[in-house]
């Protein structure tokens, strides 16, 4: 029988509806405001005084950021796509196989579980977190599922430190990890909080990083930098993608996408090994994040030595 009160509950549903879809144009009309202010400031430093843009805080900014993000690659290793064609994909070093590596961290799953995939075929095993999901949207072999999340510094119910994760799976302390982290901006917090002992257990890591356009900001900046260069003391960046879902920051000759897929190899194992990588990104092993839209050209912004003068690390 219905209910008197069933026609004020569809009411109300519709009303909640209407607001969330409000909310997503909303937040489209922001991003779109975003994205002309960006390409807005590439054409004006574009048509700059070099000079000029060099001595800007924005361009001193990006640079110091872009600095901690140098690619050099590792004489005598190749490196290889692992996982899908598309978003979901990532470039390494070519020594995912045991004993170098025997397990394999994957913070944040969502929908495309193609490296996990990938990485279990080369007979490692896998240990996959992700508070937002159910279950994985296909079976990974070789995977152990967790819905917890990774956090920082701040105690989060259903969240857990790296360390607590490493620990829960009795692999503190151990050296023959990998970690894929893709958790949509909270890598920053993460990062702040994980000590470099703890990074020292990952081999190779890989990461993609959000809102990278935030180092235009002072507060931004200082979140990113002290992130960056902590994990730059053990792991040195062996390739970067550009992701091109949206607009990058450009400025005197540097580009510096808001989301950024970065690759790293644990220093110490590589020690003596490190050559200066000058080819221009997107090499021939990456691939662009949509269908539609090319891949996002870098040129030689994360090339060894670093591109233009940069004054270092500023407020």
């Amino acid at each position: 029988m219905a209910s008197f009160f069933d026609p004020v509950k569809r009411a109300i549903r519709g009303l909640l509806g209407t607001e969330a879809v409000l909310r997503q144009v909303r937040e489209a009309d922001r991003q779109r405001r975003k994205d002309v202010v960006a390409l807005g400031n590439a054409i004006q430093y574009a048509s700059a005084d070099r000079a000029e843009v060099e001595a800007s805080v924005a361009y001193r900014r990006v640079g110091a950021i872009v600095r901690l993000l140098q690619t050099c690659r590792v004489d005598g290793i190749e490196m290889v796509r692992v996982g899908g064609e598309r978003d979901g994909g990532y470039v390494m070093l070519d020594t995912l196989r045991p004993p170098a590596v025997t397990a394999a961290y994957s913070f944040g799953v969502g929908h495309d579980v193609s490296w996990d995939v990938a990485v279990a075929a080369r007979g490692i095993d896998l240990f996959l977190y992700d508070h937002t999901v159910k279950r994985l949207p296909v079976s990974v072999p070789r995977a152990t599922f967790f819905r917890t999340g990774i956090r920082g510094r701040k105690p989060v119910s259903g969240q857990k430190t790296v360390a607590e994760v490493l620990a829960d799976n009795g692999h503190a302390g151990r050296r023959d990890l990998v970690l894929k982290m893709d958790i949509e901006g909270a890598e920053w917090p993460v990062l702040e909080e994980v000590s470099s002992e703890t990074l020292e257990s990952f081999a190779q890591i890989v990461i993609e990083y959000h809102g990278m356009g935030e180092a235009l900001e002072p507060e931004g900046y200082g979140r990113l930098h002290a992130a960056l260069e902590k994990l730059t003391r053990t792991h040195q960046p062996i390739h970067v993608h550009g992701n091109c879902y949206n607009v990058p920051v450009w400025i005197g000759g540097l580009v510096l996408p808001q989301v950024l897929e970065v690759s790293y190899v644990r220093r110490a194992d590589h020690a003596g090994k490190f050559v200066p990588r000058e080819e221009v990104f997107p090499t021939e092993l990456d691939r662009s994040n949509l269908p539609h839209i090319p891949d996002l050209y870098l040129g030689r912004t994360f090339s060894s030595p670093a591109a233009g003068p940069v004054a270092g690390p500023t407020k």
